[in-house]
């Protein structure tokens, strides 16, 4: 791109932050605009989060349970009332900004035209089993985001999804137990369950959930793993598909787009008007299938090209409402 391009997308975005605004429960940042043509990088609580085209991202921040909390949304431009949200958590080691560059969310939002709200974790881990709780109040951090966000940004309240990596994977799954009232459908990658979570889930209306996971996943093993009370994927799909009633035979259909060694079958377990959905990625690791391989391969794992997660999710949760 010509030295001038940039300059000039860099002018629209200075000119598009706006000062920051408070309520006097919560702070919110300023409005962080890509340019309509092209997108961007900008710098949120100091870290890199790329924004796609004809999309803007801004901060808040707000005290709960004793602590100061910040959550970062990313919306399309210009903004739309009552459009649907989207809750994304990211995983241990990682950042809100960093987890919706990793995963491409912008160029979701700007196809799609809901919003991606990225709380952050606090010291550096998420609430996510109740036999495990470290005092942070996770799930009522999320209550008090979709406060916000329904009540004072005029989102809507029957489409609120959530979905999450990893460590936030699990907390999103402590959410589709606890938080079924407000939350119409989840997703969970490179998460299985807690034994804690697994003892105590019990969603007041059981709501659709899909998982993502691969065979190789060297963090969160397919089988579990006993020592960290992790139960294995199998497990935690179990419990889904009984608590909403899902039939025993799924249907199933291999996806393999791409010569890049790994593949992935889906397997789909019908529940009445409802769906438990399995993405079984052959050969995968920890990681986000169709988003950037964040780490080497020794580490973590292939991250698969034969899906973008992130288009998976949102075509998943959409066709439900509260």
């Amino acid at each position: 791109m010509k030295l001038a391009t940039w300059a000039g997308a860099l002018m629209a975005l200075a000119m598009s932050a706006t000062a920051a605004a408070t309520d006097g429960n919560y702070t919110v940042g300023p409005t962080l605009v890509a340019p309509k043509n092209i997108g961007t990088v900008v710098k949120i609580h100091g870290n890199n989060l790329v924004l796609a085209a004809k999309t803007a991202a801004f901060d808040v921040t707000l005290e709960h349970n004793g602590l100061v909390r910040t959550f970062t949304v990313v919306r399309p431009e210009p903004a739309v009332a009552g459009a649907p949200l989207m809750l994304v958590l990211h995983g241990r080691g990682g950042n809100a900004e960093g987890h919706a560059t990793i995963t491409n969310l912008s160029k979701s939002v700007a196809a799609q035209g809901y919003w991606a709200v990225l709380p952050q974790y606090y010291d550096n881990t998420w609430d996510d089993n109740p036999g495990l709780n470290p005092g942070l109040d996770d799930v009522g951090f999320a209550d008090r985001i979709l406060d916000i966000m329904q009540e004072d940004f005029g989102l809507d309240a029957n489409r609120s999804y959530a979905a999450g990596f990893s460590n936030g994977g699990f907390m999103t799954e402590r959410l589709a137990c606890e938080l079924s009232d407000r939350i119409a459908a989840f997703a969970f990658v490179s998460t299985s369950i807690t034994r804690g979570l697994y003892n105590a889930c019990a969603p007041t209306t059981p709501r659709p959930v899909m998982f993502v996971h691969g065979t190789t996943d060297p963090v969160v093993p397919w089988a579990g793993n006993s020592a960290l009370a992790l139960q294995s994927v199998d497990s935690a799909v179990g419990l889904w598909t009984a608590k909403l009633g899902c039939g025993l035979n799924p249907t199933q259909q291999t996806l393999d787009s791409t010569n890049d060694g790994t593949s992935i079958d889906l397997f789909r377990y019908g529940c009445g008007s409802k769906e438990v959905r399995l993405y079984r990625v052959n050969n995968g690791g920890h990681t986000w299938p169709g988003g950037t391989q964040y780490l080497p391969v020794n580490l973590i794992g292939k991250t698969s090209t034969d899906i973008q997660a992130t288009d998976e999710v949102w075509n998943f949760v959409k066709n439900y409402q509260r």
